[in-house]
């Protein structure tokens, strides 16, 4: 073979190799790409079980217009501004909400927008410079009562999906539990909590999964299991990867065993939990600005097959006016498709 014989096939085989450098997927790229989630329970604002055992009548009046200050006192707008802005810097590429709630007064039926979540926060949003979209909301729970004065107070509630833009989002669809518990009350009747779900497909990077976001019953045990046994036979049965966001108002480690169950429904299903173990619930005040009452947890985000987590954190620890945004923390998690 002459010297320039060898030179040629000498740099041949380097160009060969070059190419072969520049177009091998590099270690990350091999592992798959990221999807960053966040379970977000907006808190609506105040304790409505005690107006249960209130008689009607003007006693009833007081009780109710009382909740309602507080409701107000606790700056509602002022709170989703600060979630909004708990988003734009998590940038997390779907958010699931819970207690996502409308307040409205006026004569019966009340009909006066005084405080909408979702559009207060989606108008932070755009504000902050960030697109982000609903793409499946639900807000089933739906009461009223009278405040006094010829004026009632009424409270939506329920769950939604925020996707940010370029996420790609199909099959979007909410609903209600089949099992739901009914609260009997003095002084307007019987109240449905009407609890429920939203699922959808998306792809992000290229990727696609399942995603399902719920608020589990919070007063009953046995409804909380069932509506977590539904889910597993439902919504989170996907020949996809899923993830699962929500207040499941369920954990492993929670003090009463009977409020162990629901997640471990979830976890005998395949799903791993994936989210920072530091607490994320609750205060008793949203002048807690301590955050002393996160000492447990029931916000979780879970994965199957299991997702290797790269990296977890909590959210919703500033204060305006030294209200805290919600009496949960906000949980971002990012985790790595497989």
């Amino acid at each position: 073979m002459s010297v320039r014989t060898r030179r040629c096939l000498v740099s041949g085989l380097l160009s060969v190799a070059a190419l072969l450098v520049a177009f091998a997927p590099t270690a990350e790229a091999a592992k798959g790409p990221t999807v960053t989630v966040m379970t977000r329970n907006d808190f609506l604002g105040a304790d409505l079980i005690p107006l249960a055992t209130t008689p009607p009548g003007e006693q009833f009046e007081q009780a109710a217009t009382k909740m309602f200050d507080g409701v107000k006192a606790d700056i509602p707008h002022a709170r989703m501004k600060m979630m909004a802005g708990e988003i734009a810097k998590a940038k997390p590429d779907l958010v699931g909400f819970q207690e996502l709630s409308t307040w409205r007064t006026g004569p019966p039926p009340a009909s006066s927008v005084v405080f909408d979540y979702l559009k207060d926060t989606s108008k932070e949003l755009r504000h902050l410079g960030v697109s982000y979209k609903v793409v499946a909301v639900k807000q089933a729970f739906n009461v009223e009562a009278p405040m006094g004065g010829g004026s009632d107070v009424r409270l939506t509630l329920g769950d939604a999906i925020l996707a940010k833009e370029g996420v790609k989002v199909r099959n979007a669809k909410s609903a209600v539990f089949k099992d739901q518990l009914t609260i009997p009350t003095q002084a307007i009747g019987p109240v449905v909590t009407n609890r429920g779900f939203n699922q959808l497909d998306a792809t992000v990077r290229g990727k696609t999964f399942h995603f399902v976001n719920t608020h589990l019953e919070a007063y009953s045990p046995s409804v909380r299991l069932a509506q977590a046994q539904e889910l597993v036979s439902g919504a989170l049965k996907s020949g996809k990867p899923t993830i699962l966001v929500g207040d499941l108002n369920s954990g492993p480690d929670l003090s009463k065993p009977e409020d162990r169950p629901p997640f471990k429904a979830i976890a005998d299903a395949g799903f791993r939990a994936k989210r920072t173990k530091k607490f994320s619930c609750c205060v008793d005040s949203l002048r807690d600005s301590t955050s002393k009452g996160w000492d447990h947890n029931v916000d979780w985000i879970m994965s199957k097959p299991g997702m290797s987590m790269v990296r977890s954190f909590i959210t919703g620890r500033e204060t305006t006016n030294g209200v805290l945004p919600s009496d949960h923390g906000g949980v971002v998690s990012v985790l790595r498709l497989p």
